[in-house]
C-alpha cells in the first residue's frame, strides 16, 4: 500500500522489485516519471472535480484497476474507475472499525488517508498481509514533487494537528482489527509517521509513537 510521500525517492532501486508483487498506489503517485512498476491497483478517493477525475485515469498504466471511493451522488465520474460508496462522514474508521472481511463491501468509512482507505478494498479481495510505503505524513513534499507544500488539487496542504490524529487513530483502530481477522500489517516508511524511525513530528502537539511495527522494505522483498 503506497502512499505519495519523498520517502519512496530513497527506495527507488527496492521499488523496482515491486513488479512481482501486488501493489496499491494513491493519488498522485502515479505522476511520479521514476516509478518502475505498473501498479496492480490505483485507488484515489473525495475527487468531486471533474477534469482534475480525468486527468487521474493515467490511461498509459495498461492493465492498472482503478477504483474511486465517493459519495454516491456525486456526478463526477469517469469509466476508468470502478466506484465504491464512502460511508456518511461521521463514520471513520477509528471510531466504527476497518471493513472489508464480510462477503458484502459496506460502504466505506474513511481510514483520514487514502492508503488506509484503499487497504479496506485490498482486504475485501483476500488479501491478508499489508505493507505500507510512503506515509510519512509531512507538511512538504510528495515523490514526484518533494518541494511542494501544496497537496494533489493545488491547495495548502492540511495542517490541522486533528488530522495527524486521525490517521494515527485510524492505523491503531485497523491494526487491532486486522490482526483479529488472522491478518498482518507493517510499516516500511523510514522516518515514517507510524513507526519508530520518525525523528520527531513538525505538527505541534502531536504525540509520536509507534504504531505499527517497522520493517524494513529490503527484509520484505
Amino acid at each position: 500500500m503506497l502512499g505519495a510521500g519523498p520517502s519512496l525517492i530513497g527506495q527507488l532501486p527496492l521499488l523496482a522489485k515491486m513488479k512481482d508483487h501486488a501493489t496499491f498506489v494513491c493519488n498522485s503517485v502515479p505522476k511520479w516519471e521514476d516509478l518502475p512498476f505498473t501498479p496492480t491497483y490505483y485507488g484515489i478517493t473525495d475527487v468531486y472535480d471533474q477534469r482534475l477525475l480525468d486527468r487521474l485515469t493515467f490511461p498509459e498504466f495498461n492493465g492498472m484497476k482503478r477504483f474511486h471511493v465517493t459519495w454516491p451522488w456525486e456526478e463526477a465520474r469517469n469509466d476508468a474507475f470502478t466506484y465504491v460508496e464512502k460511508a456518511e462522514e461521521g463514520v471513520q474508521m477509528w471510531n466504527v472499525g476497518f471493513e472489508g472481511f464480510g462477503e458484502e463491501l459496506p460502504p466505506l468509512p474513511t481510514g483520514r488517508t487514502t492508503p488506509l482507505t484503499n487497504a479496506q478494498l485490498a482486504a475485501w479481495m483476500g488479501y491478508r498481509e499489508f505493507y505500507f510505503l510512503g506515509i510519512e505524513q509531512t507538511l512538504k513534499g510528495y515523490a514526484h514533487a518533494p518541494e511542494t507544500t501544496n497537496n494533489m488539487r493545488g491547495l495548502p496542504r492540511n495542517t490541522n494537528p486533528r488530522y495527524q490524529m486521525a490517521v494515527q487513530r485510524s492505523f491503531e483502530r485497523a491494526k487491532a482489527d486486522i490482526e483479529a481477522a488472522g491478518g498482518k500489517i507493517f510499516d516500511c516508511t523510514p522516518g515514517g509517521l507510524l513507526n519508530e524511525t520518525g525523528e520527531g513530528n513538525q505538527w505541534r502537539g502531536i504525540r509520536r509513537y509507534t504504531i505499527l511495527e517497522y520493517v524494513p522494505l529490503e527484509e520484505v522483498l
